[in-house]
């Protein structure tokens, strides 16, 4: 069956984005209209941002069904993020709250392949994670083996989409008042595959690993309908990208072609699951945004602005945030660094399927130039900004001009200063004058693909950061100012590029 179009998908109301638009421009037409970086000006400037992020984050959301089934089914599916390659030793190993998974584990019992064959017996089970050992993924590997790992073993552990449920299950329960609520509850599972590119995973002319997504939706169905439970598949988690900025096994990184294919697997997912068994809801698509890191075949930001771009374009397509923050093992994940990152899915999660609303990640949503001054707005969740440092590796590390960098029609141009102009506002100070239009870049290959921009967002996370060192963790991971201690759930802006317009003082701001 042809994938729907998005124009006349049931869940695409192209009235009420219409009438948004409408509303968006005319917030941001409102305010003082923009001259230099006085403090008056300043002031309105910020004030506007608010208000237009405001409006945005508290947009409803009709698209995604709401967890009222008695089984809410959320898969991951992606590359090696998404199934948690290195991401050992487990660390959620003892369930929490009523979350579920089918089977022992949240992945399937084959590492790769076209089929989804839980480990143990197909029934529902208490979420927990575990490590699988690659070779033979059925069989669960116990604390020592762990421990007598190499130590750049590709067991996967830790998947994000159980610190996801459990930080989900946390804010649900608090959000109705309740210890526990047998009748909704929500079900993990994991069909990704490690080393694929978009083309491989895709529906049409890939491995057909595709499908095992579909049939992690048949088996849990197939269990509620044998109770004679209702079952909604709520959310798919996205987490791919690498193999596309690396042009490896298929991959291309490019842009429009990234975000062709994306859209046509999200379409052929929901045409493929929720349709099938006769859901009119559009499952929510959460995605993070590939590190650009990765990005060694022209050091573009083209896969992770495509990321960006399809959550501004699609209804019911959400850009979480980025993952260069978070401990790492290089280019995956450490295990706390996975969990850390599925608490703010869960986050997230809670905030588009429960509480019905939109999300916007931090990010910019225009740039002036005045100059050598350029300002930039930001789209952020929990004002106002700071600077932080990310983890690189196992080290919170500066990045050089706080992750920016700046280039004009002559080329790369030296930032003389980065600092935050006010609650929503960046102001780099450029080394020389500019010409042409200036453009800006964050997080990008050319500082290793992080930054140190992030929000004040207060959210308690519902796990905390732990250091196993009978479990094989390195030395390294022993983090004095993490362990023990919840892991903070700040939001960080997104690698992006943009460029910086000028701006006639006497014109309102453009959008």
């Amino acid at each position: 069956m042809p994938a729907p179009s998005r124009t006349n998908h049931p869940d695409y109301d192209r009235a009420s984005t219409s009438r948004w638009v409408v509303l968006l421009l005319g917030v941001l037409m409102v305010g003082t209209p923009l001259a230099s970086a006085t403090p008056t000006s300043l002031s309105a400037r910020d004030a506007q941002n608010k208000r237009f992020t405001e409006q945005l984050m508290g947009k409803p959301n009709h698209h995604s069904p709401t967890p009222t089934a008695q089984y809410n089914h959320v898969i991951t599916y992606g590359q090696s993020l998404a199934s948690a390659a290195e991401g050992w030793p487990a660390l959620s190993k003892h369930p929490r709250y009523d979350n579920l998974m089918l089977g022992g584990s949240t992945r399937s019992a084959t590492y790769s392949g076209t089929r989804f064959a839980p480990v143990g017996e197909s029934a529902f089970r208490p979420l927990k994670a575990v490590v699988q050992l690659k070779r033979d993924a059925k069989t669960i590997l116990g604390s020592a083996a762990i421990a007598a790992l190499d130590p750049q073993a590709q067991e996967e552990g830790e998947s994000v989409e159980v610190g996801a449920l459990n930080m989900a299950r946390r804010l649900y329960l608090d959000t109705h008042g309740l210890e526990f609520d047998p009748k909704h509850l929500f079900v993990a599972s994991n069909a990704a595959t490690s080393g694929r590119s978009i083309a491989q995973l895709a529906k049409a002319g890939g491995t057909n690993e595709y499908r095992r997504v579909l049939q992690a939706v048949d088996q849990a169905k197939q269990l509620a309908d044998a109770e004679g439970a209702s079952y909604s598949l709520s959310a798919f988690f996205w987490l791919q990208g690498e193999y596309d900025y690396t042009e490896l096994q298929g991959g291309i990184n490019d842009k429009a072609t990234y975000k062709k294919m994306l859209r046509q697997l999200r379409d052929d997912l929901n045409t493929d699951t929720a349709k099938v068994i006769g859901q009119t809801r559009m499952p929510a698509f959460i995605s993070y945004q590939t590190d650009a890191k990765s990005s060694v075949v022209n050091g573009s930001l083209d896969i992770g602005m495509a990321q960006w771009e399809l959550a501004q374009e699609e209804p019911n397509w959400y850009l979480a945030g980025p993952v260069y923050p978070y401990v790492d093992k290089g280019t995956h994940l450490s295990a706390n660094g996975y969990r850390w990152f599925g608490q703010m899915l869960g986050k997230v999660y809670h905030h588009v399927v429960v509480e019905r609303r939109h999300w916007i990640p931090l990010s910019p949503h225009r740039a002036t130039v005045n100059g050598r001054e350029i300002l930039i707005d930001f789209h952020v969740p929990a004002p106002p900004l700071t600077f932080g440092r990310p983890y690189l590796g196992y080290e919170a590390r500066t990045v050089k001009d706080r992750g920016f960098t700046l280039s004009d029609a002559h080329g790369e141009v030296a930032i003389e200063a980065v600092d935050i102009a006010a609650d929503t506002v960046v102001r780099l100070i450029a080394g020389r004058d500019l010409a042409g239009t200036p453009r800006i870049r964050y997080a990008s290959h050319a500082v290793e693909g992080a930054g140190e921009l992030h929000d004040s967002d207060p959210t308690q996370a519902d796990a905390h950061y732990e250091y196993l060192p009978d479990e094989g963790m390195s030395p390294d991971a022993n983090i004095a100012a993490l362990v023990n201690k919840p892991y903070p759930l700040n939001n960080w802006s997104i690698a992006f590029e943009i460029d910086a317009s000028e701006h006639d003082p006497a014109q309102p701001p453009p959008p």
